[in-house]
């Protein structure tokens, strides 16, 4: 059985690697992308391909790097930087993900903006 831990480490690969299909893969088809505390931004698979390939064509270079991460539960906290950015560097942000099962079923992101 795959730890949380894990499926957020393969998560993170595929989105560096810029994988679509490999990204969604980690995700439930229902997966909630929620700005901290409540709302909703992207809901599924369909949305999650279109908005992440747009970003990723408009920044080849995107990686993220964990700064800080802990696993507790079902729960991975992560403190991302994110580097080549087209529109030029970005603070860190925390992202809080929630497992179910062998996926990610929901998000949520927390910027300085929040």
């Amino acid at each position: 059985m795959q730890s949380p831990e894990s499926i957020v480490q393969a998560q993170l690969e595929a989105y560096n690697r810029q994988d679509v299909d490999a990204f969604l893969a980690t995700f439930h088809p229902d997966v909630e992308f929620i700005r901290w505390p409540s709302k909703v931004e992207l809901c599924g698979h369909a949305a999650f391909r279109q908005a992440y390939g747009a970003l990723w064509a408009r920044s080849p270079e995107l990686n993220a790097r964990i700064l800080n991460r802990i696993a507790m539960g079902r729960f991975v906290l992560d403190v991302e930087e994110m580097l080549g950015h087209a529109d030029g560097p970005r603070a860190p942000v925390l992202v809080i993900y929630e497992i179910e099962g062998t996926v990610i079923r929901r998000f949520w992101l927390v910027d300085e903006a929040t």
